[in-house]
């Protein structure tokens, strides 16, 4: 009977041992103190409860992606997870590939129904590397920091929240997706540097902080009515790189950005927006785009302030003359001989002058009649 046990047991090992996957990443730690290190990662909780015609479910999928080795060679304080991440000579850096959230939940009650949820990930492809480096933080992937100290850098992070409902036949919905495009940032001999997305550069400098192209647009909608409001910064295909060298306190956002031996300088890319309502099954959406960054505004018309512009009281109209200029009425005979820088009539100040001669020459004929 244990012989028959032993077969069992036997069998059932190699049966396991024959379907196991193959590992998509090794871990390597030499001369390393304090490595934490893990392959691909995926978990899914769920949860759901049904009482009394109610109903409720959540779940939670994370997972962690990403192939390759994890190397970590004399460093300290190394944590990797995914595959595909290496620190050499560092201290303090943690490291993780490819990463998916899309927790979610629902209800339901007497006909009426609501959920949500919260898709995220963060991209990029390629590996993750630091070198020589203090405090490093890298998500995604394809990001490289060299000789730094104190920098974030980030994959393409997606996000796209959702919610809706349905109550007494009537739905509604809402979803607000937010993105930021691009892959591969760099940091070296840098000092506080942040980067997100892609297409980053920064090279001896301090403080700087880099975005690529972002996109985000609001949808709600009731019935048969939906609203959008797309928002973009930066141009198509990630809207160029960020660059930014031997610089302090740099913020760059949408790409095409360049910053060299710079202090306090804020560069972004052109910004759009195509707000938009639509009404019933068949209405044709109206929208408002709004002008780019890089477009000047329309000039307003002559003398009429623009919507929203304060104007002072009592400043002088743009109809009114300049100090010393001559209004001449259409079509009326041409005034000559003007008091200089005053525009007034000549004549009228001749006759008073004359007036006041005769009246002074008569007061002193009279006081020296009475003497």
């Amino acid at each position: 009977m244990r012989a028959k046990w032993l077969l069992v047991i036997a069998a059932v090992m190699a049966v396991t041992l024959g379907t196991a996957q193959t590992a998509l990443a090794d871990n390597n730690a030499t001369g390393t103190v304090g490595a934490v290190q893990t392959g691909p990662v995926g978990v899914t909780p769920t949860a759901d409860v049904s009482q009394a015609g109610a109903t409720a479910a959540a779940s939670v999928p994370v997972a962690v992606g990403g192939s390759g080795n994890n190397t970590a060679t004399n460093s300290v304080g190394a944590v990797q997870a995914g595959g595909g991440n290496s620190s050499n000579d560092s201290t303090g850096s943690v490291q993780v590939s490819s990463v998916s959230a899309s927790p979610s939940a629902s209800a339901g009650a007497s006909g009426s129904s609501a959920s949500a949820s919260v898709p995220v990930t963060v991209g990029g492809s390629g590996n993750n590397t630091a070198s020589s480096s203090t405090g490093g933080v890298q998500i995604g992937g394809g990001n490289s920091s060299s000789g730094s100290a104190g920098v974030l850098q980030s994959g393409s992070p997606q996000a796209s929240p959702t919610v809706g409902a349905s109550i007494v036949g009537e739905a509604v919905s809402a979803s607000a997706p937010v993105g930021v495009a691009g892959s591969g940032n760099s940091a070296a001999d840098s000092v506080g540097a942040a980067q997100v997305g892609g297409g980053n550069t920064v090279t001896r400098s301090f403080l700087a902080a880099q975005s690529g192209a972002v996109t985000a647009g609001t949808t709600a909608g009731a019935g048969d009515t939906t609203t959008s409001a797309p928002v973009t910064v930066g141009g198509g295909g990630g809207g160029g790189t960020n660059s930014a060298t031997d610089s302090v306190g740099t913020a760059q956002v949408g790409g095409g950005n360049t910053a060299t031996g710079s202090t306090g300088t804020v560069q972004s890319g052109p910004v759009g927006a195509n707000p938009s309502v639509a009404s019933g099954p068949t209405a044709t959406a109206a929208s408002t785009p709004a002008a780019s960054a890089s477009t000047p505004a329309p000039a307003s018309a002559a003398g009429a302030p623009s919507p929203g512009t304060r104007t002072s009281e009592g400043a002088p109209r743009q109809d009114r003359n300049t100090f010393g200029a001559t209004k001449t009425p259409t079509g009326g005979p041409r005034t000559l001989g003007q008091l200089p820088f005053t525009g007034l009539g000549l004549l009228l100040f001749v006759l008073l002058g004359l007036t006041l001669v005769a009246t002074g020459f008569t007061a002193r004929a009279r006081t020296r009649l009475s003497v």
